[in-house]
């Protein structure tokens, strides 16, 4: 597919290695490795208890009338959980 936009070959030189890393097979385990690797060393350090905090954070979510507020912890278990098992489904 030929791009027109003088801005195509720019992104094009960014997205398709970007592209090719999603879609590797490797990568989600490499993320995951790494995020745990993060966590635990996060975890057992002097930043505990920022790491803590961090998860019992509330986030907000205001769309008119429409509120939502819940920690971060509770964002992920149920918001990021469900787009993660409902992408791994669709490979």
């Amino acid at each position: 597919m030929k791009i027109y936009a003088p801005w195509g070959k720019a992104f094009n030189k960014v997205a398709t290695p970007f592209e090719h890393f999603i879609h590797a097979q490797t990568t989600t385990g490499l993320v995951l490795i790494v995020m745990t690797f993060i966590a635990l060393l996060l975890a057992n350090t002097p930043l505990t208890e920022t790491y803590v905090h961090f998860f019992h954070m509330k986030v907000d979510l205001c769309v008119g009338s429409w509120y939502l507020s819940h920690t971060v912890h509770h964002w992920i278990n149920d918001g990021l959980m469900a787009i993660f098992f409902f992408m791994l489904d669709l490979k």
